[in-house]
């Protein structure tokens, strides 16, 4: 007598299915999750930065006075762009996961606000700063805020010196430090050729969880994967290229005039909202619209600075 088979056996049997997602499309970037969000209102958040200072002078006992100019300064506009999608979901499709116990809606809820969440942050690195595009890193440093420029060179700790004494914006004070997954790899390998213990700090994220990050100077050193590892040297591109970038820099500490910070109008919540739209008028569909209005700003020039053209 032949035993029965496992093809026939599995006709009978339910195999058992893990409640929820496992997320595994992920890229590493922990500081997306402590930047700051700033409202505001109006059609856009106007930041007037010093330009030049009104002069002064040394004057002798009778002598005339000629520092006479006033100072001047350029206003810096920041506005919100959109990030949108909408999750549909048939009428059918509906009925039987719910049946299930599932809620197939919820699911596709979550998706797409995972997905405004990744576009933000590849807009953080890599957008091109023409709306509808966010704001990047890229776009915003200021050119004066470069360490000097290199057709192509390793990390080392005087590069990140001259990187970190750019930052002026908090009197010296630097926040963190953005970098690639490589150049991180190469930052270790630098400081264990030094045989000493690998510097790092405890850093609490705002869910109340923590997590071990590497340090230099006591600065947290965050890892950054959507940062480009094909740019051109001195960063003139983002692409075509074998480079990467290192940046410094410090939090907006609320008052808009010193770092980074995402901005969304005031009228909305920050980061993402969920907006139920209805019945489709000539579908059976039901859709449910997510989105997100917001940009990345840097307030303060001297609030950020970028190492460019590390080639490790």
């Amino acid at each position: 007598m032949a035993t029965q088979t496992l093809a026939e056996a599995q006709k009978l049997i339910n195999n058992e299915i893990v409640q929820g997602i496992a997320e595994d499309i992920i890229t590493t970037n922990p500081i997306y999750n402590v930047i700051p969000w700033t409202g505001y209102e109006g059609q856009a958040l106007l930041v007037n930065r010093e330009n030049a200072l009104g002069d002064v002078q040394n004057l002798a006992v009778g002598g005339t006075i000629t520092a006479k100019a006033a100072s001047t300064f350029t206003q810096v506009p920041f506005t919100a762009i959109t990030i949108i999608g909408d999750a549909e979901l048939n009428g059918l499709v509906s009925a039987q996961s719910s049946s299930a116990g599932v809620d197939q809606m919820a699911i596709e809820v979550s998706s797409k606000a995972k997905s405004i969440g990744r576009q933000i942050q590849n807009g953080i690195a890599t957008g091109t700063g023409v709306s509808p595009q966010l704001n990047s890193l890229h776009t915003l440093v200021d050119a004066s805020q470069y360490t000097t420029a290199s057709a192509g060179q390793a990390i080392s700790f005087a590069l990140l010196d001259e990187l970190c004494n750019l930052v002026k914006a908090k009197d010296g004070m630097v926040d963190w430090i953005m970098m690639p997954g490589r150049t991180l790899r190469a930052y270790k390998t630098l400081v264990r050729a030094l045989g000493g213990i690998m510097e790092t700090m405890v850093f609490t994220m705002p869910n109340g969880t923590q997590r071990t990050v590497s340090a230099y100077e006591n600065i947290p050193v965050f890892q950054n994967d959507w940062l480009s590892t094909t740019e051109t040297a001195n960063g003139a591109l983002l692409t075509t290229g074998a480079l990467a970038s290192v940046y410094a820099g410090v939090w907006d500490d609320g008052s808009q005039k010193v770092g980074v910070s995402m901005i969304h109008p005031m009228s909305v919540p920050a980061g993402i909202s969920v907006e139920v739209v209805g019945v489709a008028e000539t579908k059976d569909e039901t859709i449910t619209r997510i989105k997100s209005y917001c940009n990345f700003a840097i307030f303060n020039r001297r609030g950020v600075a970028r190492l460019t053209s590390i080639n490790n």
